[in-house]
């Protein structure tokens, strides 16, 4: 797949993700609650299974870019990704609490630290290619080097933590 296609897709994505968990999610968890009040196990089973399914798809897509090549153009959909499910780590844990979405919130929560290990491991390569372009070229007329420049947007990411 093109790179500009694949970005557009995981932007979308990560629309998606955000309207999943903060309107769709939520809203079944709502709806659980009030059918099954005072049956914990049964609405949070039935929780569970209702949303097992599109969780999983979308789940699924991002385990599929956190695991795929890595090189310094995905970087920053990388952190957007990785940054969606940090967004919505508190929701995810609010909407899919107890033991029969345990799976889903696992599942869920262990993306978000792949997603977090692909971007490191793709900083170490990029700070590497730096490292050896910077052996062959020297800027010494005071400019700044091209690769210096491509990656200053995201040093306050890796500061902040």
């Amino acid at each position: 797949m093109q790179w500009e296609v694949l970005e557009a897709k995981i932007e979308n994505w990560i629309h998606f993700m955000r309207i999943a968990v903060k309107l769709l999610y939520a809203g079944e968890r709502i709806v659980c609650d009030q059918i099954f009040e005072g049956f914990d196990s049964l609405r949070d089973q039935c929780l569970g299974e209702v949303t097992a399914s599109s969780v999983s798809m979308l789940l699924s897509f991002g385990d599929a870019i956190a695991k795929s090549k890595r090189s310094p153009e995905k970087l920053f959909v990388l952190l957007d990704m990785y940054e969606i499910m940090r967004e919505l780590h508190s929701e995810i844990e609010m909407i899919f609490k107890g033991k029969a979405c345990s799976e889903i919130r696992d599942s869920a929560f262990g993306l978000r630290k792949q997603l977090a290990q692909t971007a490191q491991e793709t900083f170490g390569n990029f700070e590497e290619a730096v490292e050896k372009d910077a052996t062959k070229t020297a800027v010494l007329d005071g400019t700044i080097h091209p690769l210096t420049s491509y990656v200053i947007p995201i040093i306050p990411f890796f500061v902040a933590g």
